[in-house]
């Protein structure tokens, strides 16, 4: 009896010992397979950081060219204030007037709204009592009215049917616009600080409120601004149809910012109109979708390529040229190419400058073509051993004739100076606000902006045309009372 229980005592322990090492060998297995899934994965992992690292490499050299093109262009959109010195023995200007300047005075107002004579009763030193005399001199001043008070005006507006149109219609006050709380005056006055004197809203608001007693928010002018913008679309569209006609037109772009993104304001303009749009594109769509298919006269413009396909001649800004060839050439290690070539460009600039600003004959205007054409070929072919005269050979090579465009039109310009004055104003709103906060604002801006600078480029009277502007036409069948 006791061998068979040591026997199967035994069994007991081999089974249970067959059981364990089953276990142990699934186990065994299964970490197997995890191994080998984890040593897939891994080299898996290793491929996609190879092809990590290669898009990286990839990445950075794209961010060096487009760190390249911004360097490049950035004075083009940019500009600095600060002029390098390039010669440090000038003479320091002395600030003020200079030795042999003229000077000049206020001229006195044209018409005197009213007189007062003025006296002492008593001396101011030592309170004597004064007689009245017969000697005076005459003094004029300029003045304003401080806190100005609203003028709050309730209408009751009939409600009147017409038998011809079958509908019931009613009169629009004079002053007015209709569905406004404001007054046209109030609406002037909102559009000249904003866009004419470029003040930000929450000064606006503040300015009515302390000369005017009127509170209006931020929110609201925003408002008013938008609904102006409507108002002014059909305008804005004919100055877009007045610059397509006119046989000269400028064009220009700078950055902006649209709700913290980048975008573009673009300006085109003719003597008579300005335009400007702010896209989120810097493409040639812009400048095709304002000027058109096929657009009559001559387009001034500077060297960026989106314009270079319009379908119109081309004139080429000079003075961009002239402005990089002599930072060039006044560099301290500027090769003699350069500067024999800057000297070169300038005498060219001044000569066609002068031809420019003759009455020529059809004739006159084709061969002084054909000759300068032949002085920038020679530019172009001219084998230049040095970089810096390199840069500025292809810069001339990629406008070629477009700079000398303007001797075969009239009254064609060198220079884009006209629309670099333009586009000034969006510079200096977009320095003090950092520009829109959304595509609306930005549509809006452009919108009023151009038909208030359109108004001062005409030199006419700003409050008088915005007030033809602002009247709708049935006022004129709107009548009070009394009338």
């Amino acid at each position: 009896m006791t061998l068979l229980k040591q026997f199967l005592k035994l069994s007991q322990e081999a089974r249970q010992l067959r059981k364990d090492y089953a276990t142990y060998f699934r186990a065994w297995e299964s970490q197997k397979e995890k191994s080998e899934r984890l040593k897939k994965e891994n080299n898996n992992l290793k491929n996609e950081n190879q092809k990590l690292k290669k898009e990286n490499e990839e990445l950075k050299q794209n961010l060096d060219h487009q760190t390249e093109v911004k360097e490049k262009y950035q004075g083009m959109i940019f500009k600095t204030n600060q002029k390098e010195k390039t010669k440090k023995t000038t003479k320091k200007r002395n600030r003020g007037g200079q030795f042999g300047h003229k000077g000049t005075s206020r001229k006195k107002p044209k018409h005197i709204d009213q007189e007062k004579s003025v006296y002492l009763s008593h001396c101011p030193d030592c309170q004597n009592k004064l007689n009245h005399s017969n000697s005076f001199y005459e003094r004029v001043v300029e003045d304003i009215v401080l806190s100005l008070n609203t003028v709050v005006t309730k209408y009751k507006i009939e409600r009147q049917w017409c038998s011809g149109c079958k509908k019931e219609v009613h009169a629009i006050p004079k002053e007015t616009i209709e569905n406004s709380p404001f007054g046209i005056n109030i609406l002037m006055w909102i559009l000249i600080q904003k866009y004419r004197l470029r003040l930000p809203l929450e000064s606006i608001s503040a300015c009515l409120e302390i000369q005017y007693g009127l509170k209006i928010e931020q929110g609201s002018i925003v408002k008013i601004l938008h609904n102006l913008k409507k108002k002014f679309g059909p305008k804005y569209e004919e100055l877009i149809d007045e610059i397509r006609k006119n046989k000269i037109k400028h064009a220009d772009e700078t950055g902006w910012r649209i709700g913290g993104q980048s975008a573009w304001c673009w300006m085109f303009s003719s003597p008579k109109s300005i335009v400007y749009t702010i896209e989120e594109t810097r493409g040639k769509g812009v400048p095709q979708k304002i000027l058109g298919a096929s657009p009559p006269g001559v387009l001034i413009r500077d060297d960026y390529a989106s314009y270079k396909k319009l379908d119109l001649p081309q004139q080429s800004c000079w003075a961009h040229l002239i402005r990089n060839s002599r930072e060039k050439a006044e560099k301290e290690n500027s090769s003699k190419e350069m500067k024999r070539l800057d000297k070169t460009l300038k005498k060219m600039y001044t000569c066609l400058a002068e031809l420019v600003g003759r009455d020529l004959t059809p004739f006159q205007r084709d061969n002084f073509y054909q000759i300068y054409k032949k002085k920038i070929e020679k530019i172009i072919q001219t084998e230049y051993l040095n970089e810096d005269a390199k840069v500025i050979q292809t810069r001339i090579t990629n406008q070629n004739t477009n700079l000398i465009t303007a001797l075969l039109y009239p009254n064609v310009p060198l220079t884009n100076n006209e629309a670099e004055r333009n586009i000034r104003k969006m510079v200096v709103t977009r320095k003090i606000s950092g520009g829109s906060r959304s595509d609306e604002g930005a549509a809006t801006h452009a919108v009023n902006m151009s038909i208030i600078q359109t108004l001062n480029l005409k030199k006419e009277s700003l409050v008088s045309e915005l007030q033809k502007l602002l009247t709708p036409a049935a006022t004129r069948y709107s009548l009070e009372k009394g009338e």
